[in-house]
């Protein structure tokens, strides 16, 4: 038996979710391909939410948040200088081969949705902050010259990195998002005392 098919039913429904809206975006995900890739009857769909707008909300906190705040974990080693293991993060991203073709989740679901609803926009700014002062607790460790504020240069890393990321699959590719990023990572690295 398949681990997705062990799952809890509400469980199954938010990692079917995320995947089919990080895709093909939020308007791009009908209610019949979540049944679909479910296999579920339309009835234990919504015992577990009231719409699809509920899924993806749950889908947000549940699933892409714990994401994001793995994704943006800065594991110092004691020996690496903060702001290498700032640039080994943006640049392990390429390795990273469906964020690449796809781009930041979060990003895409704040493009997509930020601007039509509230509620989507009030979530997706709570993980945003998040990332934002992980990035600038890390900058913190880091002597950085007078004047350079750590939490716009957070914000210019982060609009940096899901720039990079966010061309359409076909125009994506690893050799592209390190090219665009490498200005970035000259910067940082530049920023060493």
């Amino acid at each position: 038996m398949s681990k997705q098919n062990a799952q809890p039913t509400r469980e199954k429904i938010l990692d079917v979710v995320f995947e089919l809206v990080y895709i093909y975006g939020y308007h791009g995900t009908s209610m019949s391909m979540i049944l679909k890739e479910c296999a579920i009857p339309k009835g234990s769909l919504y015992h577990h939410f009231k719409s699809k707008k509920d899924m993806v909300l749950a889908v947000i906190k549940e699933r892409l948040a714990p994401k994001m705040d793995a994704f943006y974990e800065f594991n110092n080693s004691g020996d690496k200088n903060s702001l290498d293991t700032l640039t080994d993060s943006i640049l392990n991203i390429a390795q990273k081969e469906q964020l690449v073709k796809y781009g930041c989740p979060l990003n895409r679901l704040n493009q997509e949705m930020s601007p039509v609803d509230k509620d989507f926009e009030s979530a997706i700014i709570l993980i945003y902050n998040h990332i934002r002062a992980k990035i600038v607790s890390v900058l913190d460790e880091v002597n950085l010259e007078q004047g350079i504020e750590t939490k716009e240069l957070a914000e210019f890393i982060i609009a940096t990195v899901w720039g990079a990321l966010s061309l359409s699959p076909i125009q994506s590719s690893k050799d592209r998002y390190l090219a665009t990023v490498s200005h970035l990572v000259s910067y940082l690295q530049s920023l060493k005392n």
